[in-house]
């Protein structure tokens, strides 16, 4: 006579395979959140240096740069959303050649994270990187928020998600997956260098 499983055998199984898969599935989302906290700091840091190679191959800031340290009465000055972008624009411009063919070396465009300027609320501010907490007045869903992508998917000519280096805006996949978020430049007279921030 063969004996098979009894019920309660198998909701045991069943309920251990639930715990299991439970903990797969939070161990996998804190490993994704964890790569894109790093991908953030990574493109930061190379769009930082990409404005300091600028400035020593051309021996001059980028232009929003130049022309707002001609003025500076203060140690230091975070440029606004337009102004952030136009930086951004030049250095990714230098680096592919404005069409030209040539590239310089001074940033791997390929791993930014991009959206329509045009599409961003508030200004052209973007989210604050605050989504995890729904009742927040800066959660990107109450903002409008937009989701990004990859450089790489935006300038493949006649793609879906096609937006050209002028109507480009430069940030950072957020908490929320997808959901983009602006850096900032913040120019120190003082020391005259630039930071760029999240």
């Amino acid at each position: 006579m063969k004996k098979g499983f009894t019920i309660v055998e198998l909701l045991v199984v069943i309920g251990v395979l639930a715990v299991l898969m439970t903990i797969v599935v939070v161990a996998a989302s804190g490993v994704q959140k964890g790569g894109r906290e790093k991908r953030a700091s990574a493109m930061r840091s190379a769009l930082e240096q990409a404005i300091a190679a600028y400035y020593a191959q051309e021996g001059k800031w980028p232009a929003a740069i130049e022309n707002q340290t001609s003025s500076m009465t203060d140690e230091k000055y975070t440029f606004d959303a337009s102004a952030t972008d136009a930086i951004f624009r030049e250095i990714v411009g230098k680096a592919y050649g404005k069409g030209t063919g040539a590239r310089s070396l001074l940033v791997d465009a390929s791993a930014l994270f991009v959206a329509r300027t045009s599409s961003l609320k508030d200004g052209g501010k973007g989210c604050h990187d605050n989504h995890t907490d729904r009742t927040q007045k800066n959660f990107c869903g109450n903002q409008g928020c937009v989701r990004g992508i990859d450089f790489s998917e935006a300038v493949k000519k006649g793609g879906k998600h096609h937006i050209p280096l002028s109507q480009m805006s430069f940030g950072y996949p957020g908490k929320e997956y997808g959901r983009f978020c602006r850096f900032w430049i913040t120019y120190n007279g003082k020391t005259d260098t630039v930071t760029v921030s999240k």
